[in-house]
């Protein structure tokens, strides 16, 4: 349940900059803050909606990147990447995570959370609900579809699904995943990180669900193995899902901005509103 709620209003700097980088419809979308209950924490989150609403509307559900205080979002980005997606004509919940955020351990109840609370809003239809996730946001996505049923497409983006290769890849992240989630017996630690990747849980994720895997060849943070290797797995359970590998993008794909964006659109429209 919402807790409570304020809307977010950008100073005139801030609103010149989000118009000049997303365009002067996005900026209209109304976004508000938000506290909700998930479990025992208070957790901060955001609440789009879009401006023209008419009956019930499909949800998306965001799941940001970053651990803790990394990669948090705060009002000037939801603004915008909020705003954008609310343009299309979705409502869009999102969280920040708890402050003790184990990385994919309890903290996932904070995304399950944000199904359960999307019963109380009137206008959202509860059986037009989508997902997306950026970096960590796809483990999070990952584990969103291994646990529930009722998220009917989702959209994953340079997604983390192998800890293990991520490692190797990226200087310091067994240093951080001990941080996060560690455990002074070496194999509790293992066994840890494969609940956390979805390369070892694919069989379990909601056969139903619709996915599209987007990874830039050239990601510097994750590699763009992560989502192939996901594509075959899912591909072999039967799911249907869609892999785009964007040549000689990097982790954010900064440079293919446009197309990322068309690719997202045009996945939920067709699995959430046609």
């Amino acid at each position: 349940m919402i807790i409570s709620e304020e809307e977010v209003l950008l100073n005139e700097t801030q609103n010149k900059i989000l118009i000049s980088g997303w365009g002067k419809e996005v900026s209209e979308i109304p976004l508000k803050k938000i506290i909700y209950k998930s479990g025992k924490s208070e957790v901060q989150g955001y609440l789009s909606i879009p401006a023209k609403s008419v009956g019930k509307m499909p949800l998306i559900i965001w799941n940001r990147g970053g651990s803790r205080i990394d990669g948090k979002i705060d009002d000037f980005l939801a603004k915008g990447i909020f705003g954008e997606i609310a343009s299309w004509g979705y409502v869009v919940l999102a969280s920040n995570y708890r402050l003790e955020d184990e990385f994919g351990g309890n903290d996932i109840e904070d995304v399950l959370n944000l199904i359960e609370l999307s019963c109380d809003l009137r206008y959202i239809d509860k059986d037009r609900i989508g997902m997306e996730g950026w970096s960590r946001g796809g483990m999070m996505t990952y584990l969103a579809l291994m646990k529930t049923e009722k998220i009917k497409c989702a959209v994953i983006i340079s997604g983390l699904s192998d800890l293990f290769r991520n490692e190797k890849y990226r200087n310091g992240q067994t240093e951080l995943y001990r941080k996060l989630f560690g455990h002074e017996d070496e194999n509790e630690f293992i066994k840890r990180k494969k609940e956390r990747s979805a390369v070892y849980f694919a069989d379990k994720i909601n056969k139903d669900s619709n996915i599209m895997l987007i990874h830039g060849t050239s990601d510097e943070m994750i590699s763009y193995l992560d989502s192939v290797d996901m594509y075959n797995k899912l591909k072999d359970r039967g799911v249907n899902c869609r892999l785009e590998l964007i040549k000689n993008g990097d982790h954010y794909l900064k440079k293919h901005r446009k197309l990322t964006s068309e690719l997202r659109k045009e996945w939920y429209n067709k699995y959430l509103k046609n």
